[in-house]
């Protein structure tokens, strides 16, 4: 007997964000917000409200872990920060606002944001919460803990010493914050940094963590270098953001010394797989020339598979990994999550699965909703994207979109009122 429900969403195939083989011809039920059932369509009463959605395939709403909405997906970096750094508030609120409904067109309906400045994310949140602003669910870092010369420091929270970072943490916490960032290492979008060396000493980073976790707030490390994630692992940080497990010279470090250290350590990781990794995708559309020479300029190898050959490791060894966008930097729009969904099957050499389940379950556990959303299972929150064709190598156009098991998107059209 099926459970009585609001609606059905019935479709040809089906992925649950496990990373489990994808089902066909199942219906999925929900009622008020959350989802209660999933059958077999031939299962369904011959009364029961179906809405059937032909060629189609579902999955959880996508939950990308790593986003800027602030930011304005320039050519390059130092327009997207020159923008950031030169724009008001409301220019700056603007942005926000069109890159949360950007999520949604996308298929995205939760997202962690690290790189606010004057808790304008926090503003973008609890409208979102309130129902008057279209959006994805956020969970907001505020701005990153930094040096004062550090990466991002043109955020706002740059400080030194474990005073300061005391003080910022608990300043953090007193906003709002839902988890915090620090910068263990420099990066590529502030020139004055480097991403090879560590900004933080191991003392430091371990009194950002005690004190967040006092807090009760998550701690995600931006860290590109050695010395900046064994810091940053060593102190107990939820996320790895990045993880290049590079020398201090840039060079690729030895793969099974990071697999070592994150064994049984508490810390996921966190692979951008922004614009500049999706350009190496092998038939990528969308790109200019310069953004394809600009993505094999970084890349070590020239090859995507090869660039992230010690990801796999990381996979085969058992460690999580969440896939993460980075949308807002260079080239990088907020719409094109499932481009960087495609590109983990190719960097990671997986599934299209499991690349969903580093995209949806896996995410939302890394982020501390993993009870909340990221599957397709009852009880859960119904966050649920139809996406046109039943392909199970690739994610096709995002059709249809429930945020909390109401639709937001349809036909590739934003569907939204302020209540």
């Amino acid at each position: 007997m099926t459970p009585e429900v609001d609606q059905w969403l019935a479709v040809d195939t089906l992925h649950d964000g496990t990373g489990a083989p994808p089902r066909h011809d199942r219906a999925v039920g929900i009622k008020d917000n959350l989802i209660v059932a999933e059958v077999a369509t031939d299962d369904l009463r011959p009364d029961a409200s179906v809405r059937t959605f032909p060629n189609s395939t579902l999955i959880p709403g996508l939950v990308d872990a790593h986003v800027h909405l602030l930011f304005s997906c320039d050519t390059d970096h130092e327009r997207t920060r020159t923008r950031f750094e030169t724009s008001d508030d409301a220019t700056l609120t603007a942005i926000g606002e069109q890159n949360a409904v950007e999520c949604l067109l996308g298929g995205v309906t939760t997202v962690r944001d690290l790189g606010d400045t004057r808790n304008l994310v926090m503003g973008l949140r609890d409208r979102i919460n309130a129902h008057s602003l279209a959006g994805p669910r956020i969970l907001s870092a505020g701005a990153p803990v930094t040096t004062p010369s550090g990466h991002l420091h043109w955020c706002g929270n740059g400080t030194s010493g474990e005073d300061g970072i005391v003080a910022v943490i608990s300043q953090l916490a007193d906003a709002g914050a839902d988890v915090v960032k620090i910068m263990t290492s420099g990066g590529n979008m502030t020139r004055e940094s480097d991403p090879f060396t560590a900004q933080f000493g191991d003392a430091e980073v371990a009194v950002a963590v005690r004190t967040s976790h006092g807090h009760g707030l998550p701690v995600a490390a931006h860290a590109q270098n050695v010395a900046s994630i064994r810091g940053a692992v060593l102190a107990g940080v939820d996320t790895i953001e990045h993880c290049l497990w590079r020398e201090s010279d840039g060079s690729p470090a030895d793969p099974r010394t990071l697999v070592d250290l994150l064994t049984g350590s508490r810390s996921t990781v966190v692979l951008t797989l922004a614009g500049i990794q999706r350009a190496l995708v092998p038939g990528a559309v969308g790109f200019t020339d310069q953004e394809r020479t600009d993505a094999l300029a970084i890349s070590p190898t020239g090859d995507l598979r090869t660039d992230f050959s010690w990801a796999q490791k990381l996979l085969r060894a058992g460690i999580p990994v969440v896939v993460g966008s980075d949308a807002g930097v260079r080239f990088t729009p907020f719409r094109n999550f499932t481009d960087s969904v495609h590109a983990a099957m190719i960097a990671l050499d997986c599934t299209l699965a499991e690349a969903i389940a580093m995209s949806t379950s896996l995410a939302a556990e890394a982020i501390g909703l993993g009870g909340q959303v990221g599957r397709i299972r009852p009880g859960l929150v119904a966050d649920l994207v139809v996406l046109d064709g039943a392909s199970t190598n690739r994610l096709g156009t995002v059709r249809e979109v429930l945020r909390s098991g109401t639709r937001v998107v349809s036909d590739g059209q934003l569907q939204w009122a302020a209540s």
